[in-house]
Parts: C-alpha cells; structure tokens; sequence
C-alpha cells in the first residue's frame, strides 16, 4: 500500500512538471523576447504557431495524465524521448538545462510507474478513428516539414517550404541520398505515426468483436449462478463493458461517460467474495481516477457498500411478484382482471422458443412490432438499464408475443433470468399502436404463469425509477430532495410518475427498494448527466426535446 501511495505521489510529480513546462512554453510564446526564445527553443526563428501546438498538447497530454490514461503515457514517452533526443544528439550543447531536466525528470518517473496508467481510452468508431488518423498524419507531416525548415535555419542552409516538402517526401519513401541523424529521426516518427493510426482504426473495428465472445461464455455463468439483481442479466447486452476480478471470480458491467463509471446493478459474484471483488473494483476505480455510481442495486449489500466507504440513496421501487401466490382472483386483480379478459377476445399468446427452432416468420414479425413501438416513441430509445430484443443472439431470454384474430403479432415481452433462475423480469414490453387494449398485461401474466409452472418463484416488473424517495426513519439529504423534486417536478420530459402507476396495476406482492450506489459524499452534477447519457444517448437534450413535443403533442 505504501509503494503504491508513494508510486502515485511521483506519478503525480511528473504531471505537474510537464503542466509547468508546458505554461511555460505557453507564455513565452507571446513574448516578444528573442532571448527567452532562445533558452527554451534552441533558435528565436521557431514558429509562433508551432508553439502554442505545443504547448496547447501538452497542457492536454497532462490533464489526460492526470486521469492516467494509457495513451496519454504511451504518446509522452514518445515526445520526450524524441525531444531529448533532439536535445542531446542534434544540437550538441546543454543550455536551457532547466526544460532538459524537467523533461528527463518527466520520463524518467512515468517509465518508473507505468503501472499506474492502465486507464484504457474509450472505444471510438471507425469513422472517427479514420479522421483522427488522417488529421495526426498530416499534422505530424506538417510539424516536421517547418522542423526541418528551421533546422536548417539553424545550420545557415535555409531551405524554401517547397523544398522541405520534396526533402521530407524523399526521406520517406527511400528516395534520399545520405541519411543524417535527423533524417533517421524523420523517416522514424511518420511511419511510427502511420502504423499507430493503422493499428488504431483496426482496433476500432475488430475491438468489440474479439472482446465479447470469451467474455460473453464467462459472464454468462456468472450470471445465471450468481446475479441476485433482476438486472443482472443486462451484463450480456453489447453495451457494456466487463470487469473481472483478479482475485475472486466476479465481473461488473459498467460502461463509461467522461469521467463517471457507471455500473448496472450490483456486482455479480459469490456472496462470501462480495467485500473483495467490490474493493478490487474501487481500486481500480481509483486508479484511473473515475468517479463511481451503480444503478439500480438491490439492498441486499449495503452494509457492504458502506464498509468500502460509499455512500447511497434511494433510487425508486421495484415491483416483485411472488409467483406461488400471483392470481387474477381478489378486489385489487378487478383491473387487471378486466384487461386481461378483455385481451383474451381478441388475442392468443404463444411462447417462441428460438433455441429450439428459428422461425423467421415470427421474428420478422416481432422486429415489424419493435420498429413500429421505437417509431411511436418522442424521446430516444433507452438502453443500459433496459435491454433490447436480442434476436440475434437469444441465449436464456424468454420470448412471449400476441397474435390477433387476423393472425398477425401486435405484441411481445422478452423476460430475463435472474436469481439462479428462480426469477424472471419482464425487460422488454412492446406492442402496435393498434393492438387491443390489455395485451401488454396478458403477456406478462401468462409469462408468470408459465414460469411459475417451471419451479420459478419471482417475477420482476423493474425498477420504477425515483418512485417513494422517502424513507421511513431516514432523514432526507439534498441528494434525496433532488431526486423527490424531479419526480414531481419533470414528468413531462420523463414519465416517472406513469412509469409507477403503470406497474401499480399489476400488483406486484412487494415493493422492494433499489438505489443509487456512488463514490462521492453526493451525487455529482458530472454523475447526475453520465447517469441520464449512458440511459439515453441524446442526453439530457432528448429528455427536454421529448417533453416539448409531449407538450404541444396534446
């Protein structure tokens, strides 16, 4: 523990001399002082632009740094080298100590505690990636063209911009006569830089691919043996990054906005391993300097959260039904017993197995379903927490959809295991603008039925988010006073309140209570928008545009 604290303390000493440096070049590239151009930059004739390129990146390399990204170290090690490099072997004097030792001092402890930045950048597209890489080459062609003009100034051979451009060409491509130090230096770099930018764009297409296969096989088993939390199966689902533990068999799955890791549910693994699979996890958490919230966990580690010194609050309710004694008998089934009997009229439910059997009949009508449910919607479709049809790639979903009379489906839900599979949540519930009132409530009361006949023992309707805040006995804070004043206050951008009465009339045996788990004393304005753009990724905007058409909609 002391190595690491120490190790962190030099890593840290390091960022803030390169943030100083690079101040430094900052400033004295407004300075109209030939002389102090001289002790930082070898030579006052450096363009003025080039400066601020260069101290505008490292300015960025440090604070990427300071969030211990990997990348950040890898293209630091590069620079100071190279400019070490320039130092030492071209110009063959020491002045300027000062920026020598300050950049050998730099590389030095980042090579000491390379360890430390295993921040792993997050995952682009293939258009982006393409871009970037076009744009990295072209500057670090750009960049060493007017290098070499000045160098050239500096060793009273001038050269023209065109004939810079032609040198460097020929340098590249094995057209040169005799190659000097510098030459080599050149030849190096851009084709170090091209082959980066290649393995770059390939790894944004092939990343995802080659990751999620043996991930997927592991965190399957996990799942299906120790995900406690309904929605513990949206571990498998494409959107989600997954953290193993070292120690202990576990994994978390998490995905990343800015700064915020943000977890869906709790962490899955064995009761007994739970305290050492979380401390691993905030460990690493720390490490990459990430704030933390888990979305949507059960109470069933809080004592555990705590011990490790985080803090939570209540995030809603969850709708459980206790399938031994779920029935359509009784006052408070009489609406739910009249949708239902009302859909009975009109509409026959089937399970589709496609494990057993693939029928592209079926599923071509379950997407036209899907298609026709996402074209309703006025907001964004939501993800993370909510899963999507995986038709693709069914696994242990369970697939229940409504035909009517005329023989065409108007209607599916998709139910998840959880618990050993000894519970089901009803993840995903779609239907036709047109289908018969009642269908919904029909597939998830036969779906229960079915699963109670199996040996099942729950059911989950989900989590009804910021639904009954308040806790009896607990002294609300201004994180639980926020989140009772957008429950009351934002229904039009996000149906809170409709989403709650919407479980309500199943009757769900119990309401249990889910939280907000985070790192910090409060939730953060920087967890609070990670929270709303890893759910939506319109962000807060398609919240606020959805609650304009609403408004002006009626």
């Amino acid at each position: 523990m002391k190595k690491s604290i120490a190790r962190n303390y030099l890593a840290n000493s390091a960022v803030a001399v390169m943030f100083l440096v690079a101040i430094i070049i900052f400033a004295a590239s407004f300075i109209p002082s030939p002389r102090l151009h001289d002790m930082i930059f070898h030579t006052a004739e450096i363009n003025r632009l080039l400066q601020h390129v260069i101290s505008i990146t490292l300015l960025f390399l440090s604070w990427h740094l300071y969030l211990r990204k990997r990348f950040a170290w890898m293209i630091c090690i590069i620079l100071l080298s190279a400019s070490l490099f320039l130092h030492f072997v071209l110009h063959h004097h020491f002045i300027n100590t000062i920026i020598i030792i300050s950049q050998a001092y730099v590389l030095i402890m980042l090579l000491l505690c390379y360890g430390d930045f295993r921040r792993p950048s997050d995952r682009v597209s293939i258009k982006h990636s393409i871009v970037f890489a076009v744009l990295a080459i072209i500057a670090v062609f750009a960049v060493t063209v007017i290098g070499r003009i000045t160098f050239s100034q500096s060793t009273n051979e001038p050269l023209t911009l065109v004939q810079s451009l032609s040198t460097t060409m020929a340098i590249l491509f094995g057209a040169y006569g005799e190659y000097n130090a510098y030459d080599w230096f050149v030849f190096i770099l851009i084709w170090f830089c091209v082959a980066v930018c290649f393995i770059l764009v390939l790894r944004s297409a092939t990343f995802g691919i080659v990751a999620s296969m043996e991930e997927k096989v592991r965190t399957r088993k996990l799942v299906l043996k120790y995900g406690q939390n309904a929605s513990s199966y949206l571990a498998l689902e494409d959107d989600k990054k997954l953290f193993f533990g070292k120690e202990v068999d576990g994994v978390i799955a998490y995905g990343v906005v800015g700064n915020v890791i943000t977890v869906c549910g709790d962490p899955i693994c064995a009761p007994d391993d739970f305290i050492q699979f979380l401390a691993e996890f905030k460990a690493f958490c720390a490490d990459c300097s990430y704030q933390c919230i888990f979305l949507g966990t059960t109470d069933a580690f809080l004592n555990e959260y705590e011990m490790l010194g985080y803090h939570h609050v209540k995030s809603g309710e969850e709708a459980i039904f206790k399938l031994s004694e779920y029935q359509l008998a009784g006052g408070k089934m009489q609406k739910m017993r009249a949708l239902i009997n009302h859909a009975n009229k009109e509409v026959t439910t089937h399970e589709y197995k496609p494990n057993d059997e693939r029928d592209l009949e079926i599923e071509k009508g379950i997407n036209a379903v899907s298609d026709a449910w996402l074209e309703g919607k006025k907001s964004g479709q939501l993800g993370f927490s909510v899963g999507g049809v995986g038709l693709e790639d069914p696994l242990d979903r369970r697939y229940f959809y409504a035909v009517d009379n005329d023989g065409k489906i108007v209607a599916f839900n998709v139910f998840l295991p959880y618990g050993d599979m000894k519970g089901y949540l009803a993840d995903v519930t779609r239907r036709v603008p047109h289908a018969p009132g009642g269908v919904t409530e029909k597939l998830v009361f036969d779906g229960f039925m079915v699963f109670r006949d199996e040996g099942a023992e729950f059911g989950s309707m989900g989590l009804a988010p910021l639904a009954n805040i308040h806790e009896e006995g607990i002294k609300d804070d201004m994180t639980a006073k926020f989140l009772e004043f957008v429950y009351e206050k934002c229904n039009r951008f996000y149906g809170f309140k409709d989403l709650h009465h919407a479980k309500e009339k199943y009757s769900p045996t119990v309401w249990a209570p889910g939280y907000f788990v985070y790192s910090t004393k409060s939730i953060t304005p920087e967890i609070a928008y990670a929270t709303v753009k890893i759910q939506n990724p319109g962000g807060i905007k398609d919240f606020l545009l959805s609650g304009v058409k609403a408004r002006f909609s009626k």
